[in-house]
């Protein structure tokens, strides 16, 4: 037991204890292992919100697990997203301002794991003050928790995403990622409120980055030409983005969106089935349970590729309920705009499978 091996390193006092005392520290940390991760998700995110709402960004939406709380409209209301590699999320739109590069960045950024070793350092001296095994337990369960995550998040590292350390480390060696990153919570800001990626300036998706966003930057500007219907133009871009492996989950997300473009081209059955193979399936199936492109992609792999209506219509109607719970307002405007060409290349191709 982990929960249990931290306790007996922190707390050597633990030895003395009688066998049910030890059966219920034992029992303790591991319910503590579940619910203090839950809580040290909520925690790193609420420093990424304090501190950034601190340096003048706006809230967008905050994020745990796939649960996501948005404000739109002075509104809060609730959503689902998940995204592979997060455990949660705080979005923020940037404030304003012609010079990106001088934008407060690094306490918005290093919040979330600020957040956690405070954590560590409030709940070891609360817990070492305390008689009572199951909350001496749980708070040293939570303390050892956060200090870990605190550390291991702002120790520069890449896992499926860069962490928050990697990113401040890249924006204080190279204020061009500093503007890069800015403009990718911009774009997300606008996406949030209602814009398509087709609406915004150009200028905006040229991220302009000399490290790992480049693949974010390819993937904005294919799924831009996705949006005006210029399928061919996004092959080209996303076939570059799809070829570079250095961020995994930018990969799959290109490939996803490479795999749609060439379905809309014409590609052949044998030249999509080389692209959908079992990872990018695996992938496409998780990150669907809440994202509507996925939804989307699946609609247009059944219907126009597999010809099989019956499927199709099911990818279709699971789109349809994604659509009002998932919380960025111009994807969802897009998706359903590509939705609405495949079902039209449907009734083309195979008018009486098509109610």
């Amino acid at each position: 037991m982990v929960a249990g091996k931290i306790i007996k390193h922190i707390s050597p006092s633990s030895l003395a204890l009688s066998g049910a005392d030890k059966t219920a520290m034992v029992i303790t940390a591991c319910v503590s292992l579940f619910i203090s991760y839950l809580l040290i998700i909520i925690i790193h995110e609420a420093g990424h919100l304090v501190f950034g709402l601190l340096s003048g960004y706006k809230y967008l939406l905050f994020r745990v697990g796939s649960l996501t709380l948005i404000k739109r409209n002075n509104k809060f209301e609730f959503k689902k997203m998940s995204i592979k590699g997060t455990a949660g999320q705080c979005v923020l739109m940037p404030p304003e301002g012609n010079e990106p590069e001088k934008v407060p960045f690094l306490l918005y950024h290093a919040g979330g794991g600020i957040f956690n070793i405070l954590t560590a350092l409030i709940t070891f001296p609360i817990a070492f003050s305390i008689h009572g095994i199951i909350i001496r337990t749980f708070l040293l369960v939570l303390g050892a928790i956060s200090l870990v995550i605190g550390f291991t998040n702002l120790i520069p590292m890449i896992i499926q995403v860069p962490n928050d350390g990697y990113n401040i480390m890249m924006m204080l060696r190279n204020p061009a990622e500093r503007v890069a990153i800015y403009k990718t919570l911009k774009v997300n800001g606008l996406l949030f409120n209602g814009m398509t990626l087709s609406q915004i300036s150009p200028e905006l998706l040229d991220l302009g980055s000399e490290g790992f966003y480049k693949a974010a930057e390819e993937l904005l500007k294919g799924q831009a030409l996705m949006d005006k219907m210029d399928y061919e133009g996004a092959e080209k871009i996303l076939s570059e983005a799809a070829s570079d492996d250095k961020i995994k989950y930018y990969q799959l997300e290109s490939l996803s969106k490479l795999m749609f473009c060439k379905i809309m081209n014409g590609a052949s059955a044998e030249e999509i089935e080389k692209i959908y193979d079992q990872e990018l399936a695996k992938y496409i199936t998780s990150a669907g349970k809440t994202f509507i492109s996925k939804r989307r992609l699946m609609y247009a792999y059944q219907l126009l590729i597999k010809h099989d209506a019956e499927a199709a219509e099911k990818e279709y109607q699971a789109a349809m309920k994604l659509k009002d719970t998932y919380p960025i307002e111009g994807e969802i405007i897009s998706e359903l705009k590509l939705i609405n060409e495949i079902r039209k290349r449907g009734e083309i191709i195979n008018p009486e499978s098509i109610s």
